[in-house]
């Protein structure tokens, strides 16, 4: 398994996983967020009363081998690792690409995933400032939730 450069400069890992029904690839464009995807989005319905300012958008990702512990379960780093690319990509957009790192992450695990689950998101932004947006995400396994996030992030060179 590779990251190849994608013709717009994301990262393609090479990893043959069908996006679920609906979905298309997410743009990667950090190394680590590569080799642990691929991870998915699809629009969601515009009108929706809960709509941020670019629309709002499901991210997934199915949960393989390299992402469970020795008990067979999904492994907390990898939740974490989805979370930040997921949100993150939400505080970047919203910044109009401007350049974010997170600043903080709490997480309440609430229950675990297994090979084969898809995990899904909806990421919300909940305040923007001039140079901190805070933004939270319910994660899903199967309608149920799986693990909260409540996140805040910078964005560089801002005051």
């Amino acid at each position: 398994m590779n990251g190849t450069p994608g013709s717009n400069g994301s990262l393609a890992v090479n990893r043959d996983v069908a996006p679920p029904p609906g979905y298309s690839m997410m743009e990667l464009w950090d190394p680590f967020e590569a080799f642990m995807g691929p991870y998915f989005e699809k629009p969601d319905n515009a009108d929706s009363q809960d709509a941020d300012k670019l629309g709002s958008r499901t991210l997934a990702f199915y949960i393989d081998d390299r992402h469970v512990n020795a008990h067979g379960i999904c492994h907390g780093g990898t939740f974490l690792t989805f979370a930040d690319a997921t949100l993150g990509s939400v505080a970047w957009q919203v910044m109009d690409k401007k350049p974010v790192v997170t600043l903080s992450v709490q997480t309440n695990f609430l229950r675990p995933g297994k090979v084969g689950d898809l995990v899904t998101v909806r990421p919300e932004l909940v305040r923007e400032t001039r140079s901190i947006l805070f933004i939270r995400g319910t994660f899903m396994i199967d309608e149920e939730p799986a693990f909260t996030v409540t996140s805040l992030w910078k964005v560089i060179g801002a005051k």
